[in-house]
């Protein structure tokens, strides 16, 4: 059995799940963080910050994961906002592009205040 390279803790801020990943997101670890993300989008929140501030490592396979989790997100009407510091994961969004289709954030209290006001938009 092989260990698995990432970690998800999972916890609460303003109603907002957020999702703090550390060690690598690849192939291997991809299908654990894919159902993670899916649970939460599934049986609580639409709209999650993942904080990625921890992650070593990502490859190709996890940012389509993560493309896939905000297509299944945006079907339910919420968003997926990332705290992505880490500066050699945060190339790999700027060199690809995707630092534009996500929304992204220096922290995680940022990210959440931004998915709770959104929230509160869309309920008036």
């Amino acid at each position: 059995m092989m260990e698995m390279d990432l970690r998800i803790d999972t916890r609460m801020v303003e109603g907002i799940p957020i999702l703090h990943l550390s060690g690598e997101v690849d192939a291997y670890t991809c299908p654990f963080f894919r159902e993670a993300m899916l649970d939460t989008i599934e049986n609580g929140s639409p709209s999650m910050v993942i904080n990625m501030d921890d992650v070593e490592y990502i490859d190709s396979s996890g940012l389509g994961t993560l493309v896939g989790g905000l297509k299944r997100a945006s079907e339910k009407g919420g968003k997926i906002a990332l705290v992505c510091n880490a500066p050699q994961v945060r190339k790999v969004f700027e060199i690809t592009g995707l630092e534009k289709v996500f929304a992204m954030f220096e922290t995680e209290e940022e990210a959440a205040n931004n998915l709770a006001s959104l929230a509160k938009e869309n309920q008036a």
